[in-house]
């Protein structure tokens, strides 16, 4: 396994990007390269960075175990938007960082063996990207997802909040409509189904304080539904921390595989608790 942690310059963006990549390298080499299982960006949350991940979590296992390449970017408190104020972080992960990743490490780009996900604002920009992007991601991943950013922000124009917004959307708060999730779920179910995506959500039920969380998902899933996307939805008891995401991505791995590996990853906490009761 080969864990980078690297400073990328993207010319398009006059800026350095931040960027932890994980390689599971004792797969098989297949003409010189090494066969990997897929790719998975993940997105860190409000005031996170993409170290997160890697330090918060055990995504470096789980990569390794399944044979994934993890690409985990910072972006700042970005919301993954072209900034009025600031880098155009959409464009920098959906085109010129994956340009760049190419050029030096040769990852896979080819839609099915790429996935994206994140949690919190990571969330909400994973579904954005994902969503607007069907060409180059076959699986997206939210978890405590801000689903119905675009009311959250709207709503923050009168608050302590709208300091936060404006350097993202402008004086107006003006939330466009491709930042939208809600407005572009319309969009996305009338693709045709080679563009159809797989989406997997998740939450802590007791995920409402401050950003009513919880709440912005069951508007999301159930204007999903309606439009007939293909979503599963998943909850259990927590709130905004991370061992509601750590479980969350094994469930996202388990869910682009089709496989049991959830099942087997809570097997093997339930084992590990037992060999190792608190306070022991």
């Amino acid at each position: 396994m080969a864990y980078i942690s690297a400073s990328v310059y993207v010319p398009e963006a006059m800026t350095n990007i931040n960027v932890e990549l994980l390689f599971p390298t004792d797969g098989l080499l297949v003409d010189g390269r090494y066969e990997v299982k897929g790719v998975i960006t993940l997105l860190h949350g409000l005031y996170g960075s993409g170290k997160d991940w890697m330090q918060l979590s055990a995504a470096g296992r789980y990569a390794y175990d399944r044979g994934y390449i993890l690409v985990c970017p910072s972006c700042g408190n970005s919301f993954y938007n072209n900034m009025v104020y600031g880098p155009p972080m959409y464009s920098v992960i959906t085109e010129h960082l994956p340009k760049q990743l190419d050029l030096i490490f040769r990852i896979p780009r080819d839609r099915e063996r790429n996935h994206i996900a994140g949690l919190s604002m990571g969330g909400y920009g994973a579904m954005r990207i994902g969503l607007l992007n069907p060409d180059r991601y076959a699986s997206i991943g939210a978890f405590s997802g801000a689903l119905n950013a675009a009311a959250m922000i709207r709503a923050a124009a009168g608050s302590q909040y709208r300091s936060f917004f404006t350097p993202i959307f402008g004086e107006n708060l003006d939330v466009p409509d491709d930042a939208d999730l809600l407005k572009i779920i319309p969009e996305a179910a009338a693709r045709g189904k080679e563009l159809r995506q797989r989406i997997l959500v998740t939450c802590g039920r007791q995920d409402e304080e401050n950003y009513h969380i919880h709440s912005q998902n069951r508007v999301f899933i159930d204007a999903a539904r309606k439009a007939a996307l293909d979503v599963s939805y998943r909850e259990w008891d927590g709130v905004h921390v991370w061992n509601v995401w750590d479980r969350s991505l094994v469930e996202f791995i388990s869910f682009i595989e089709n496989s049991d590996y959830d099942t087997q990853e809570r097997k093997n906490w339930i084992e590990d608790a037992g060999r190792h009761p608190a306070g022991s």
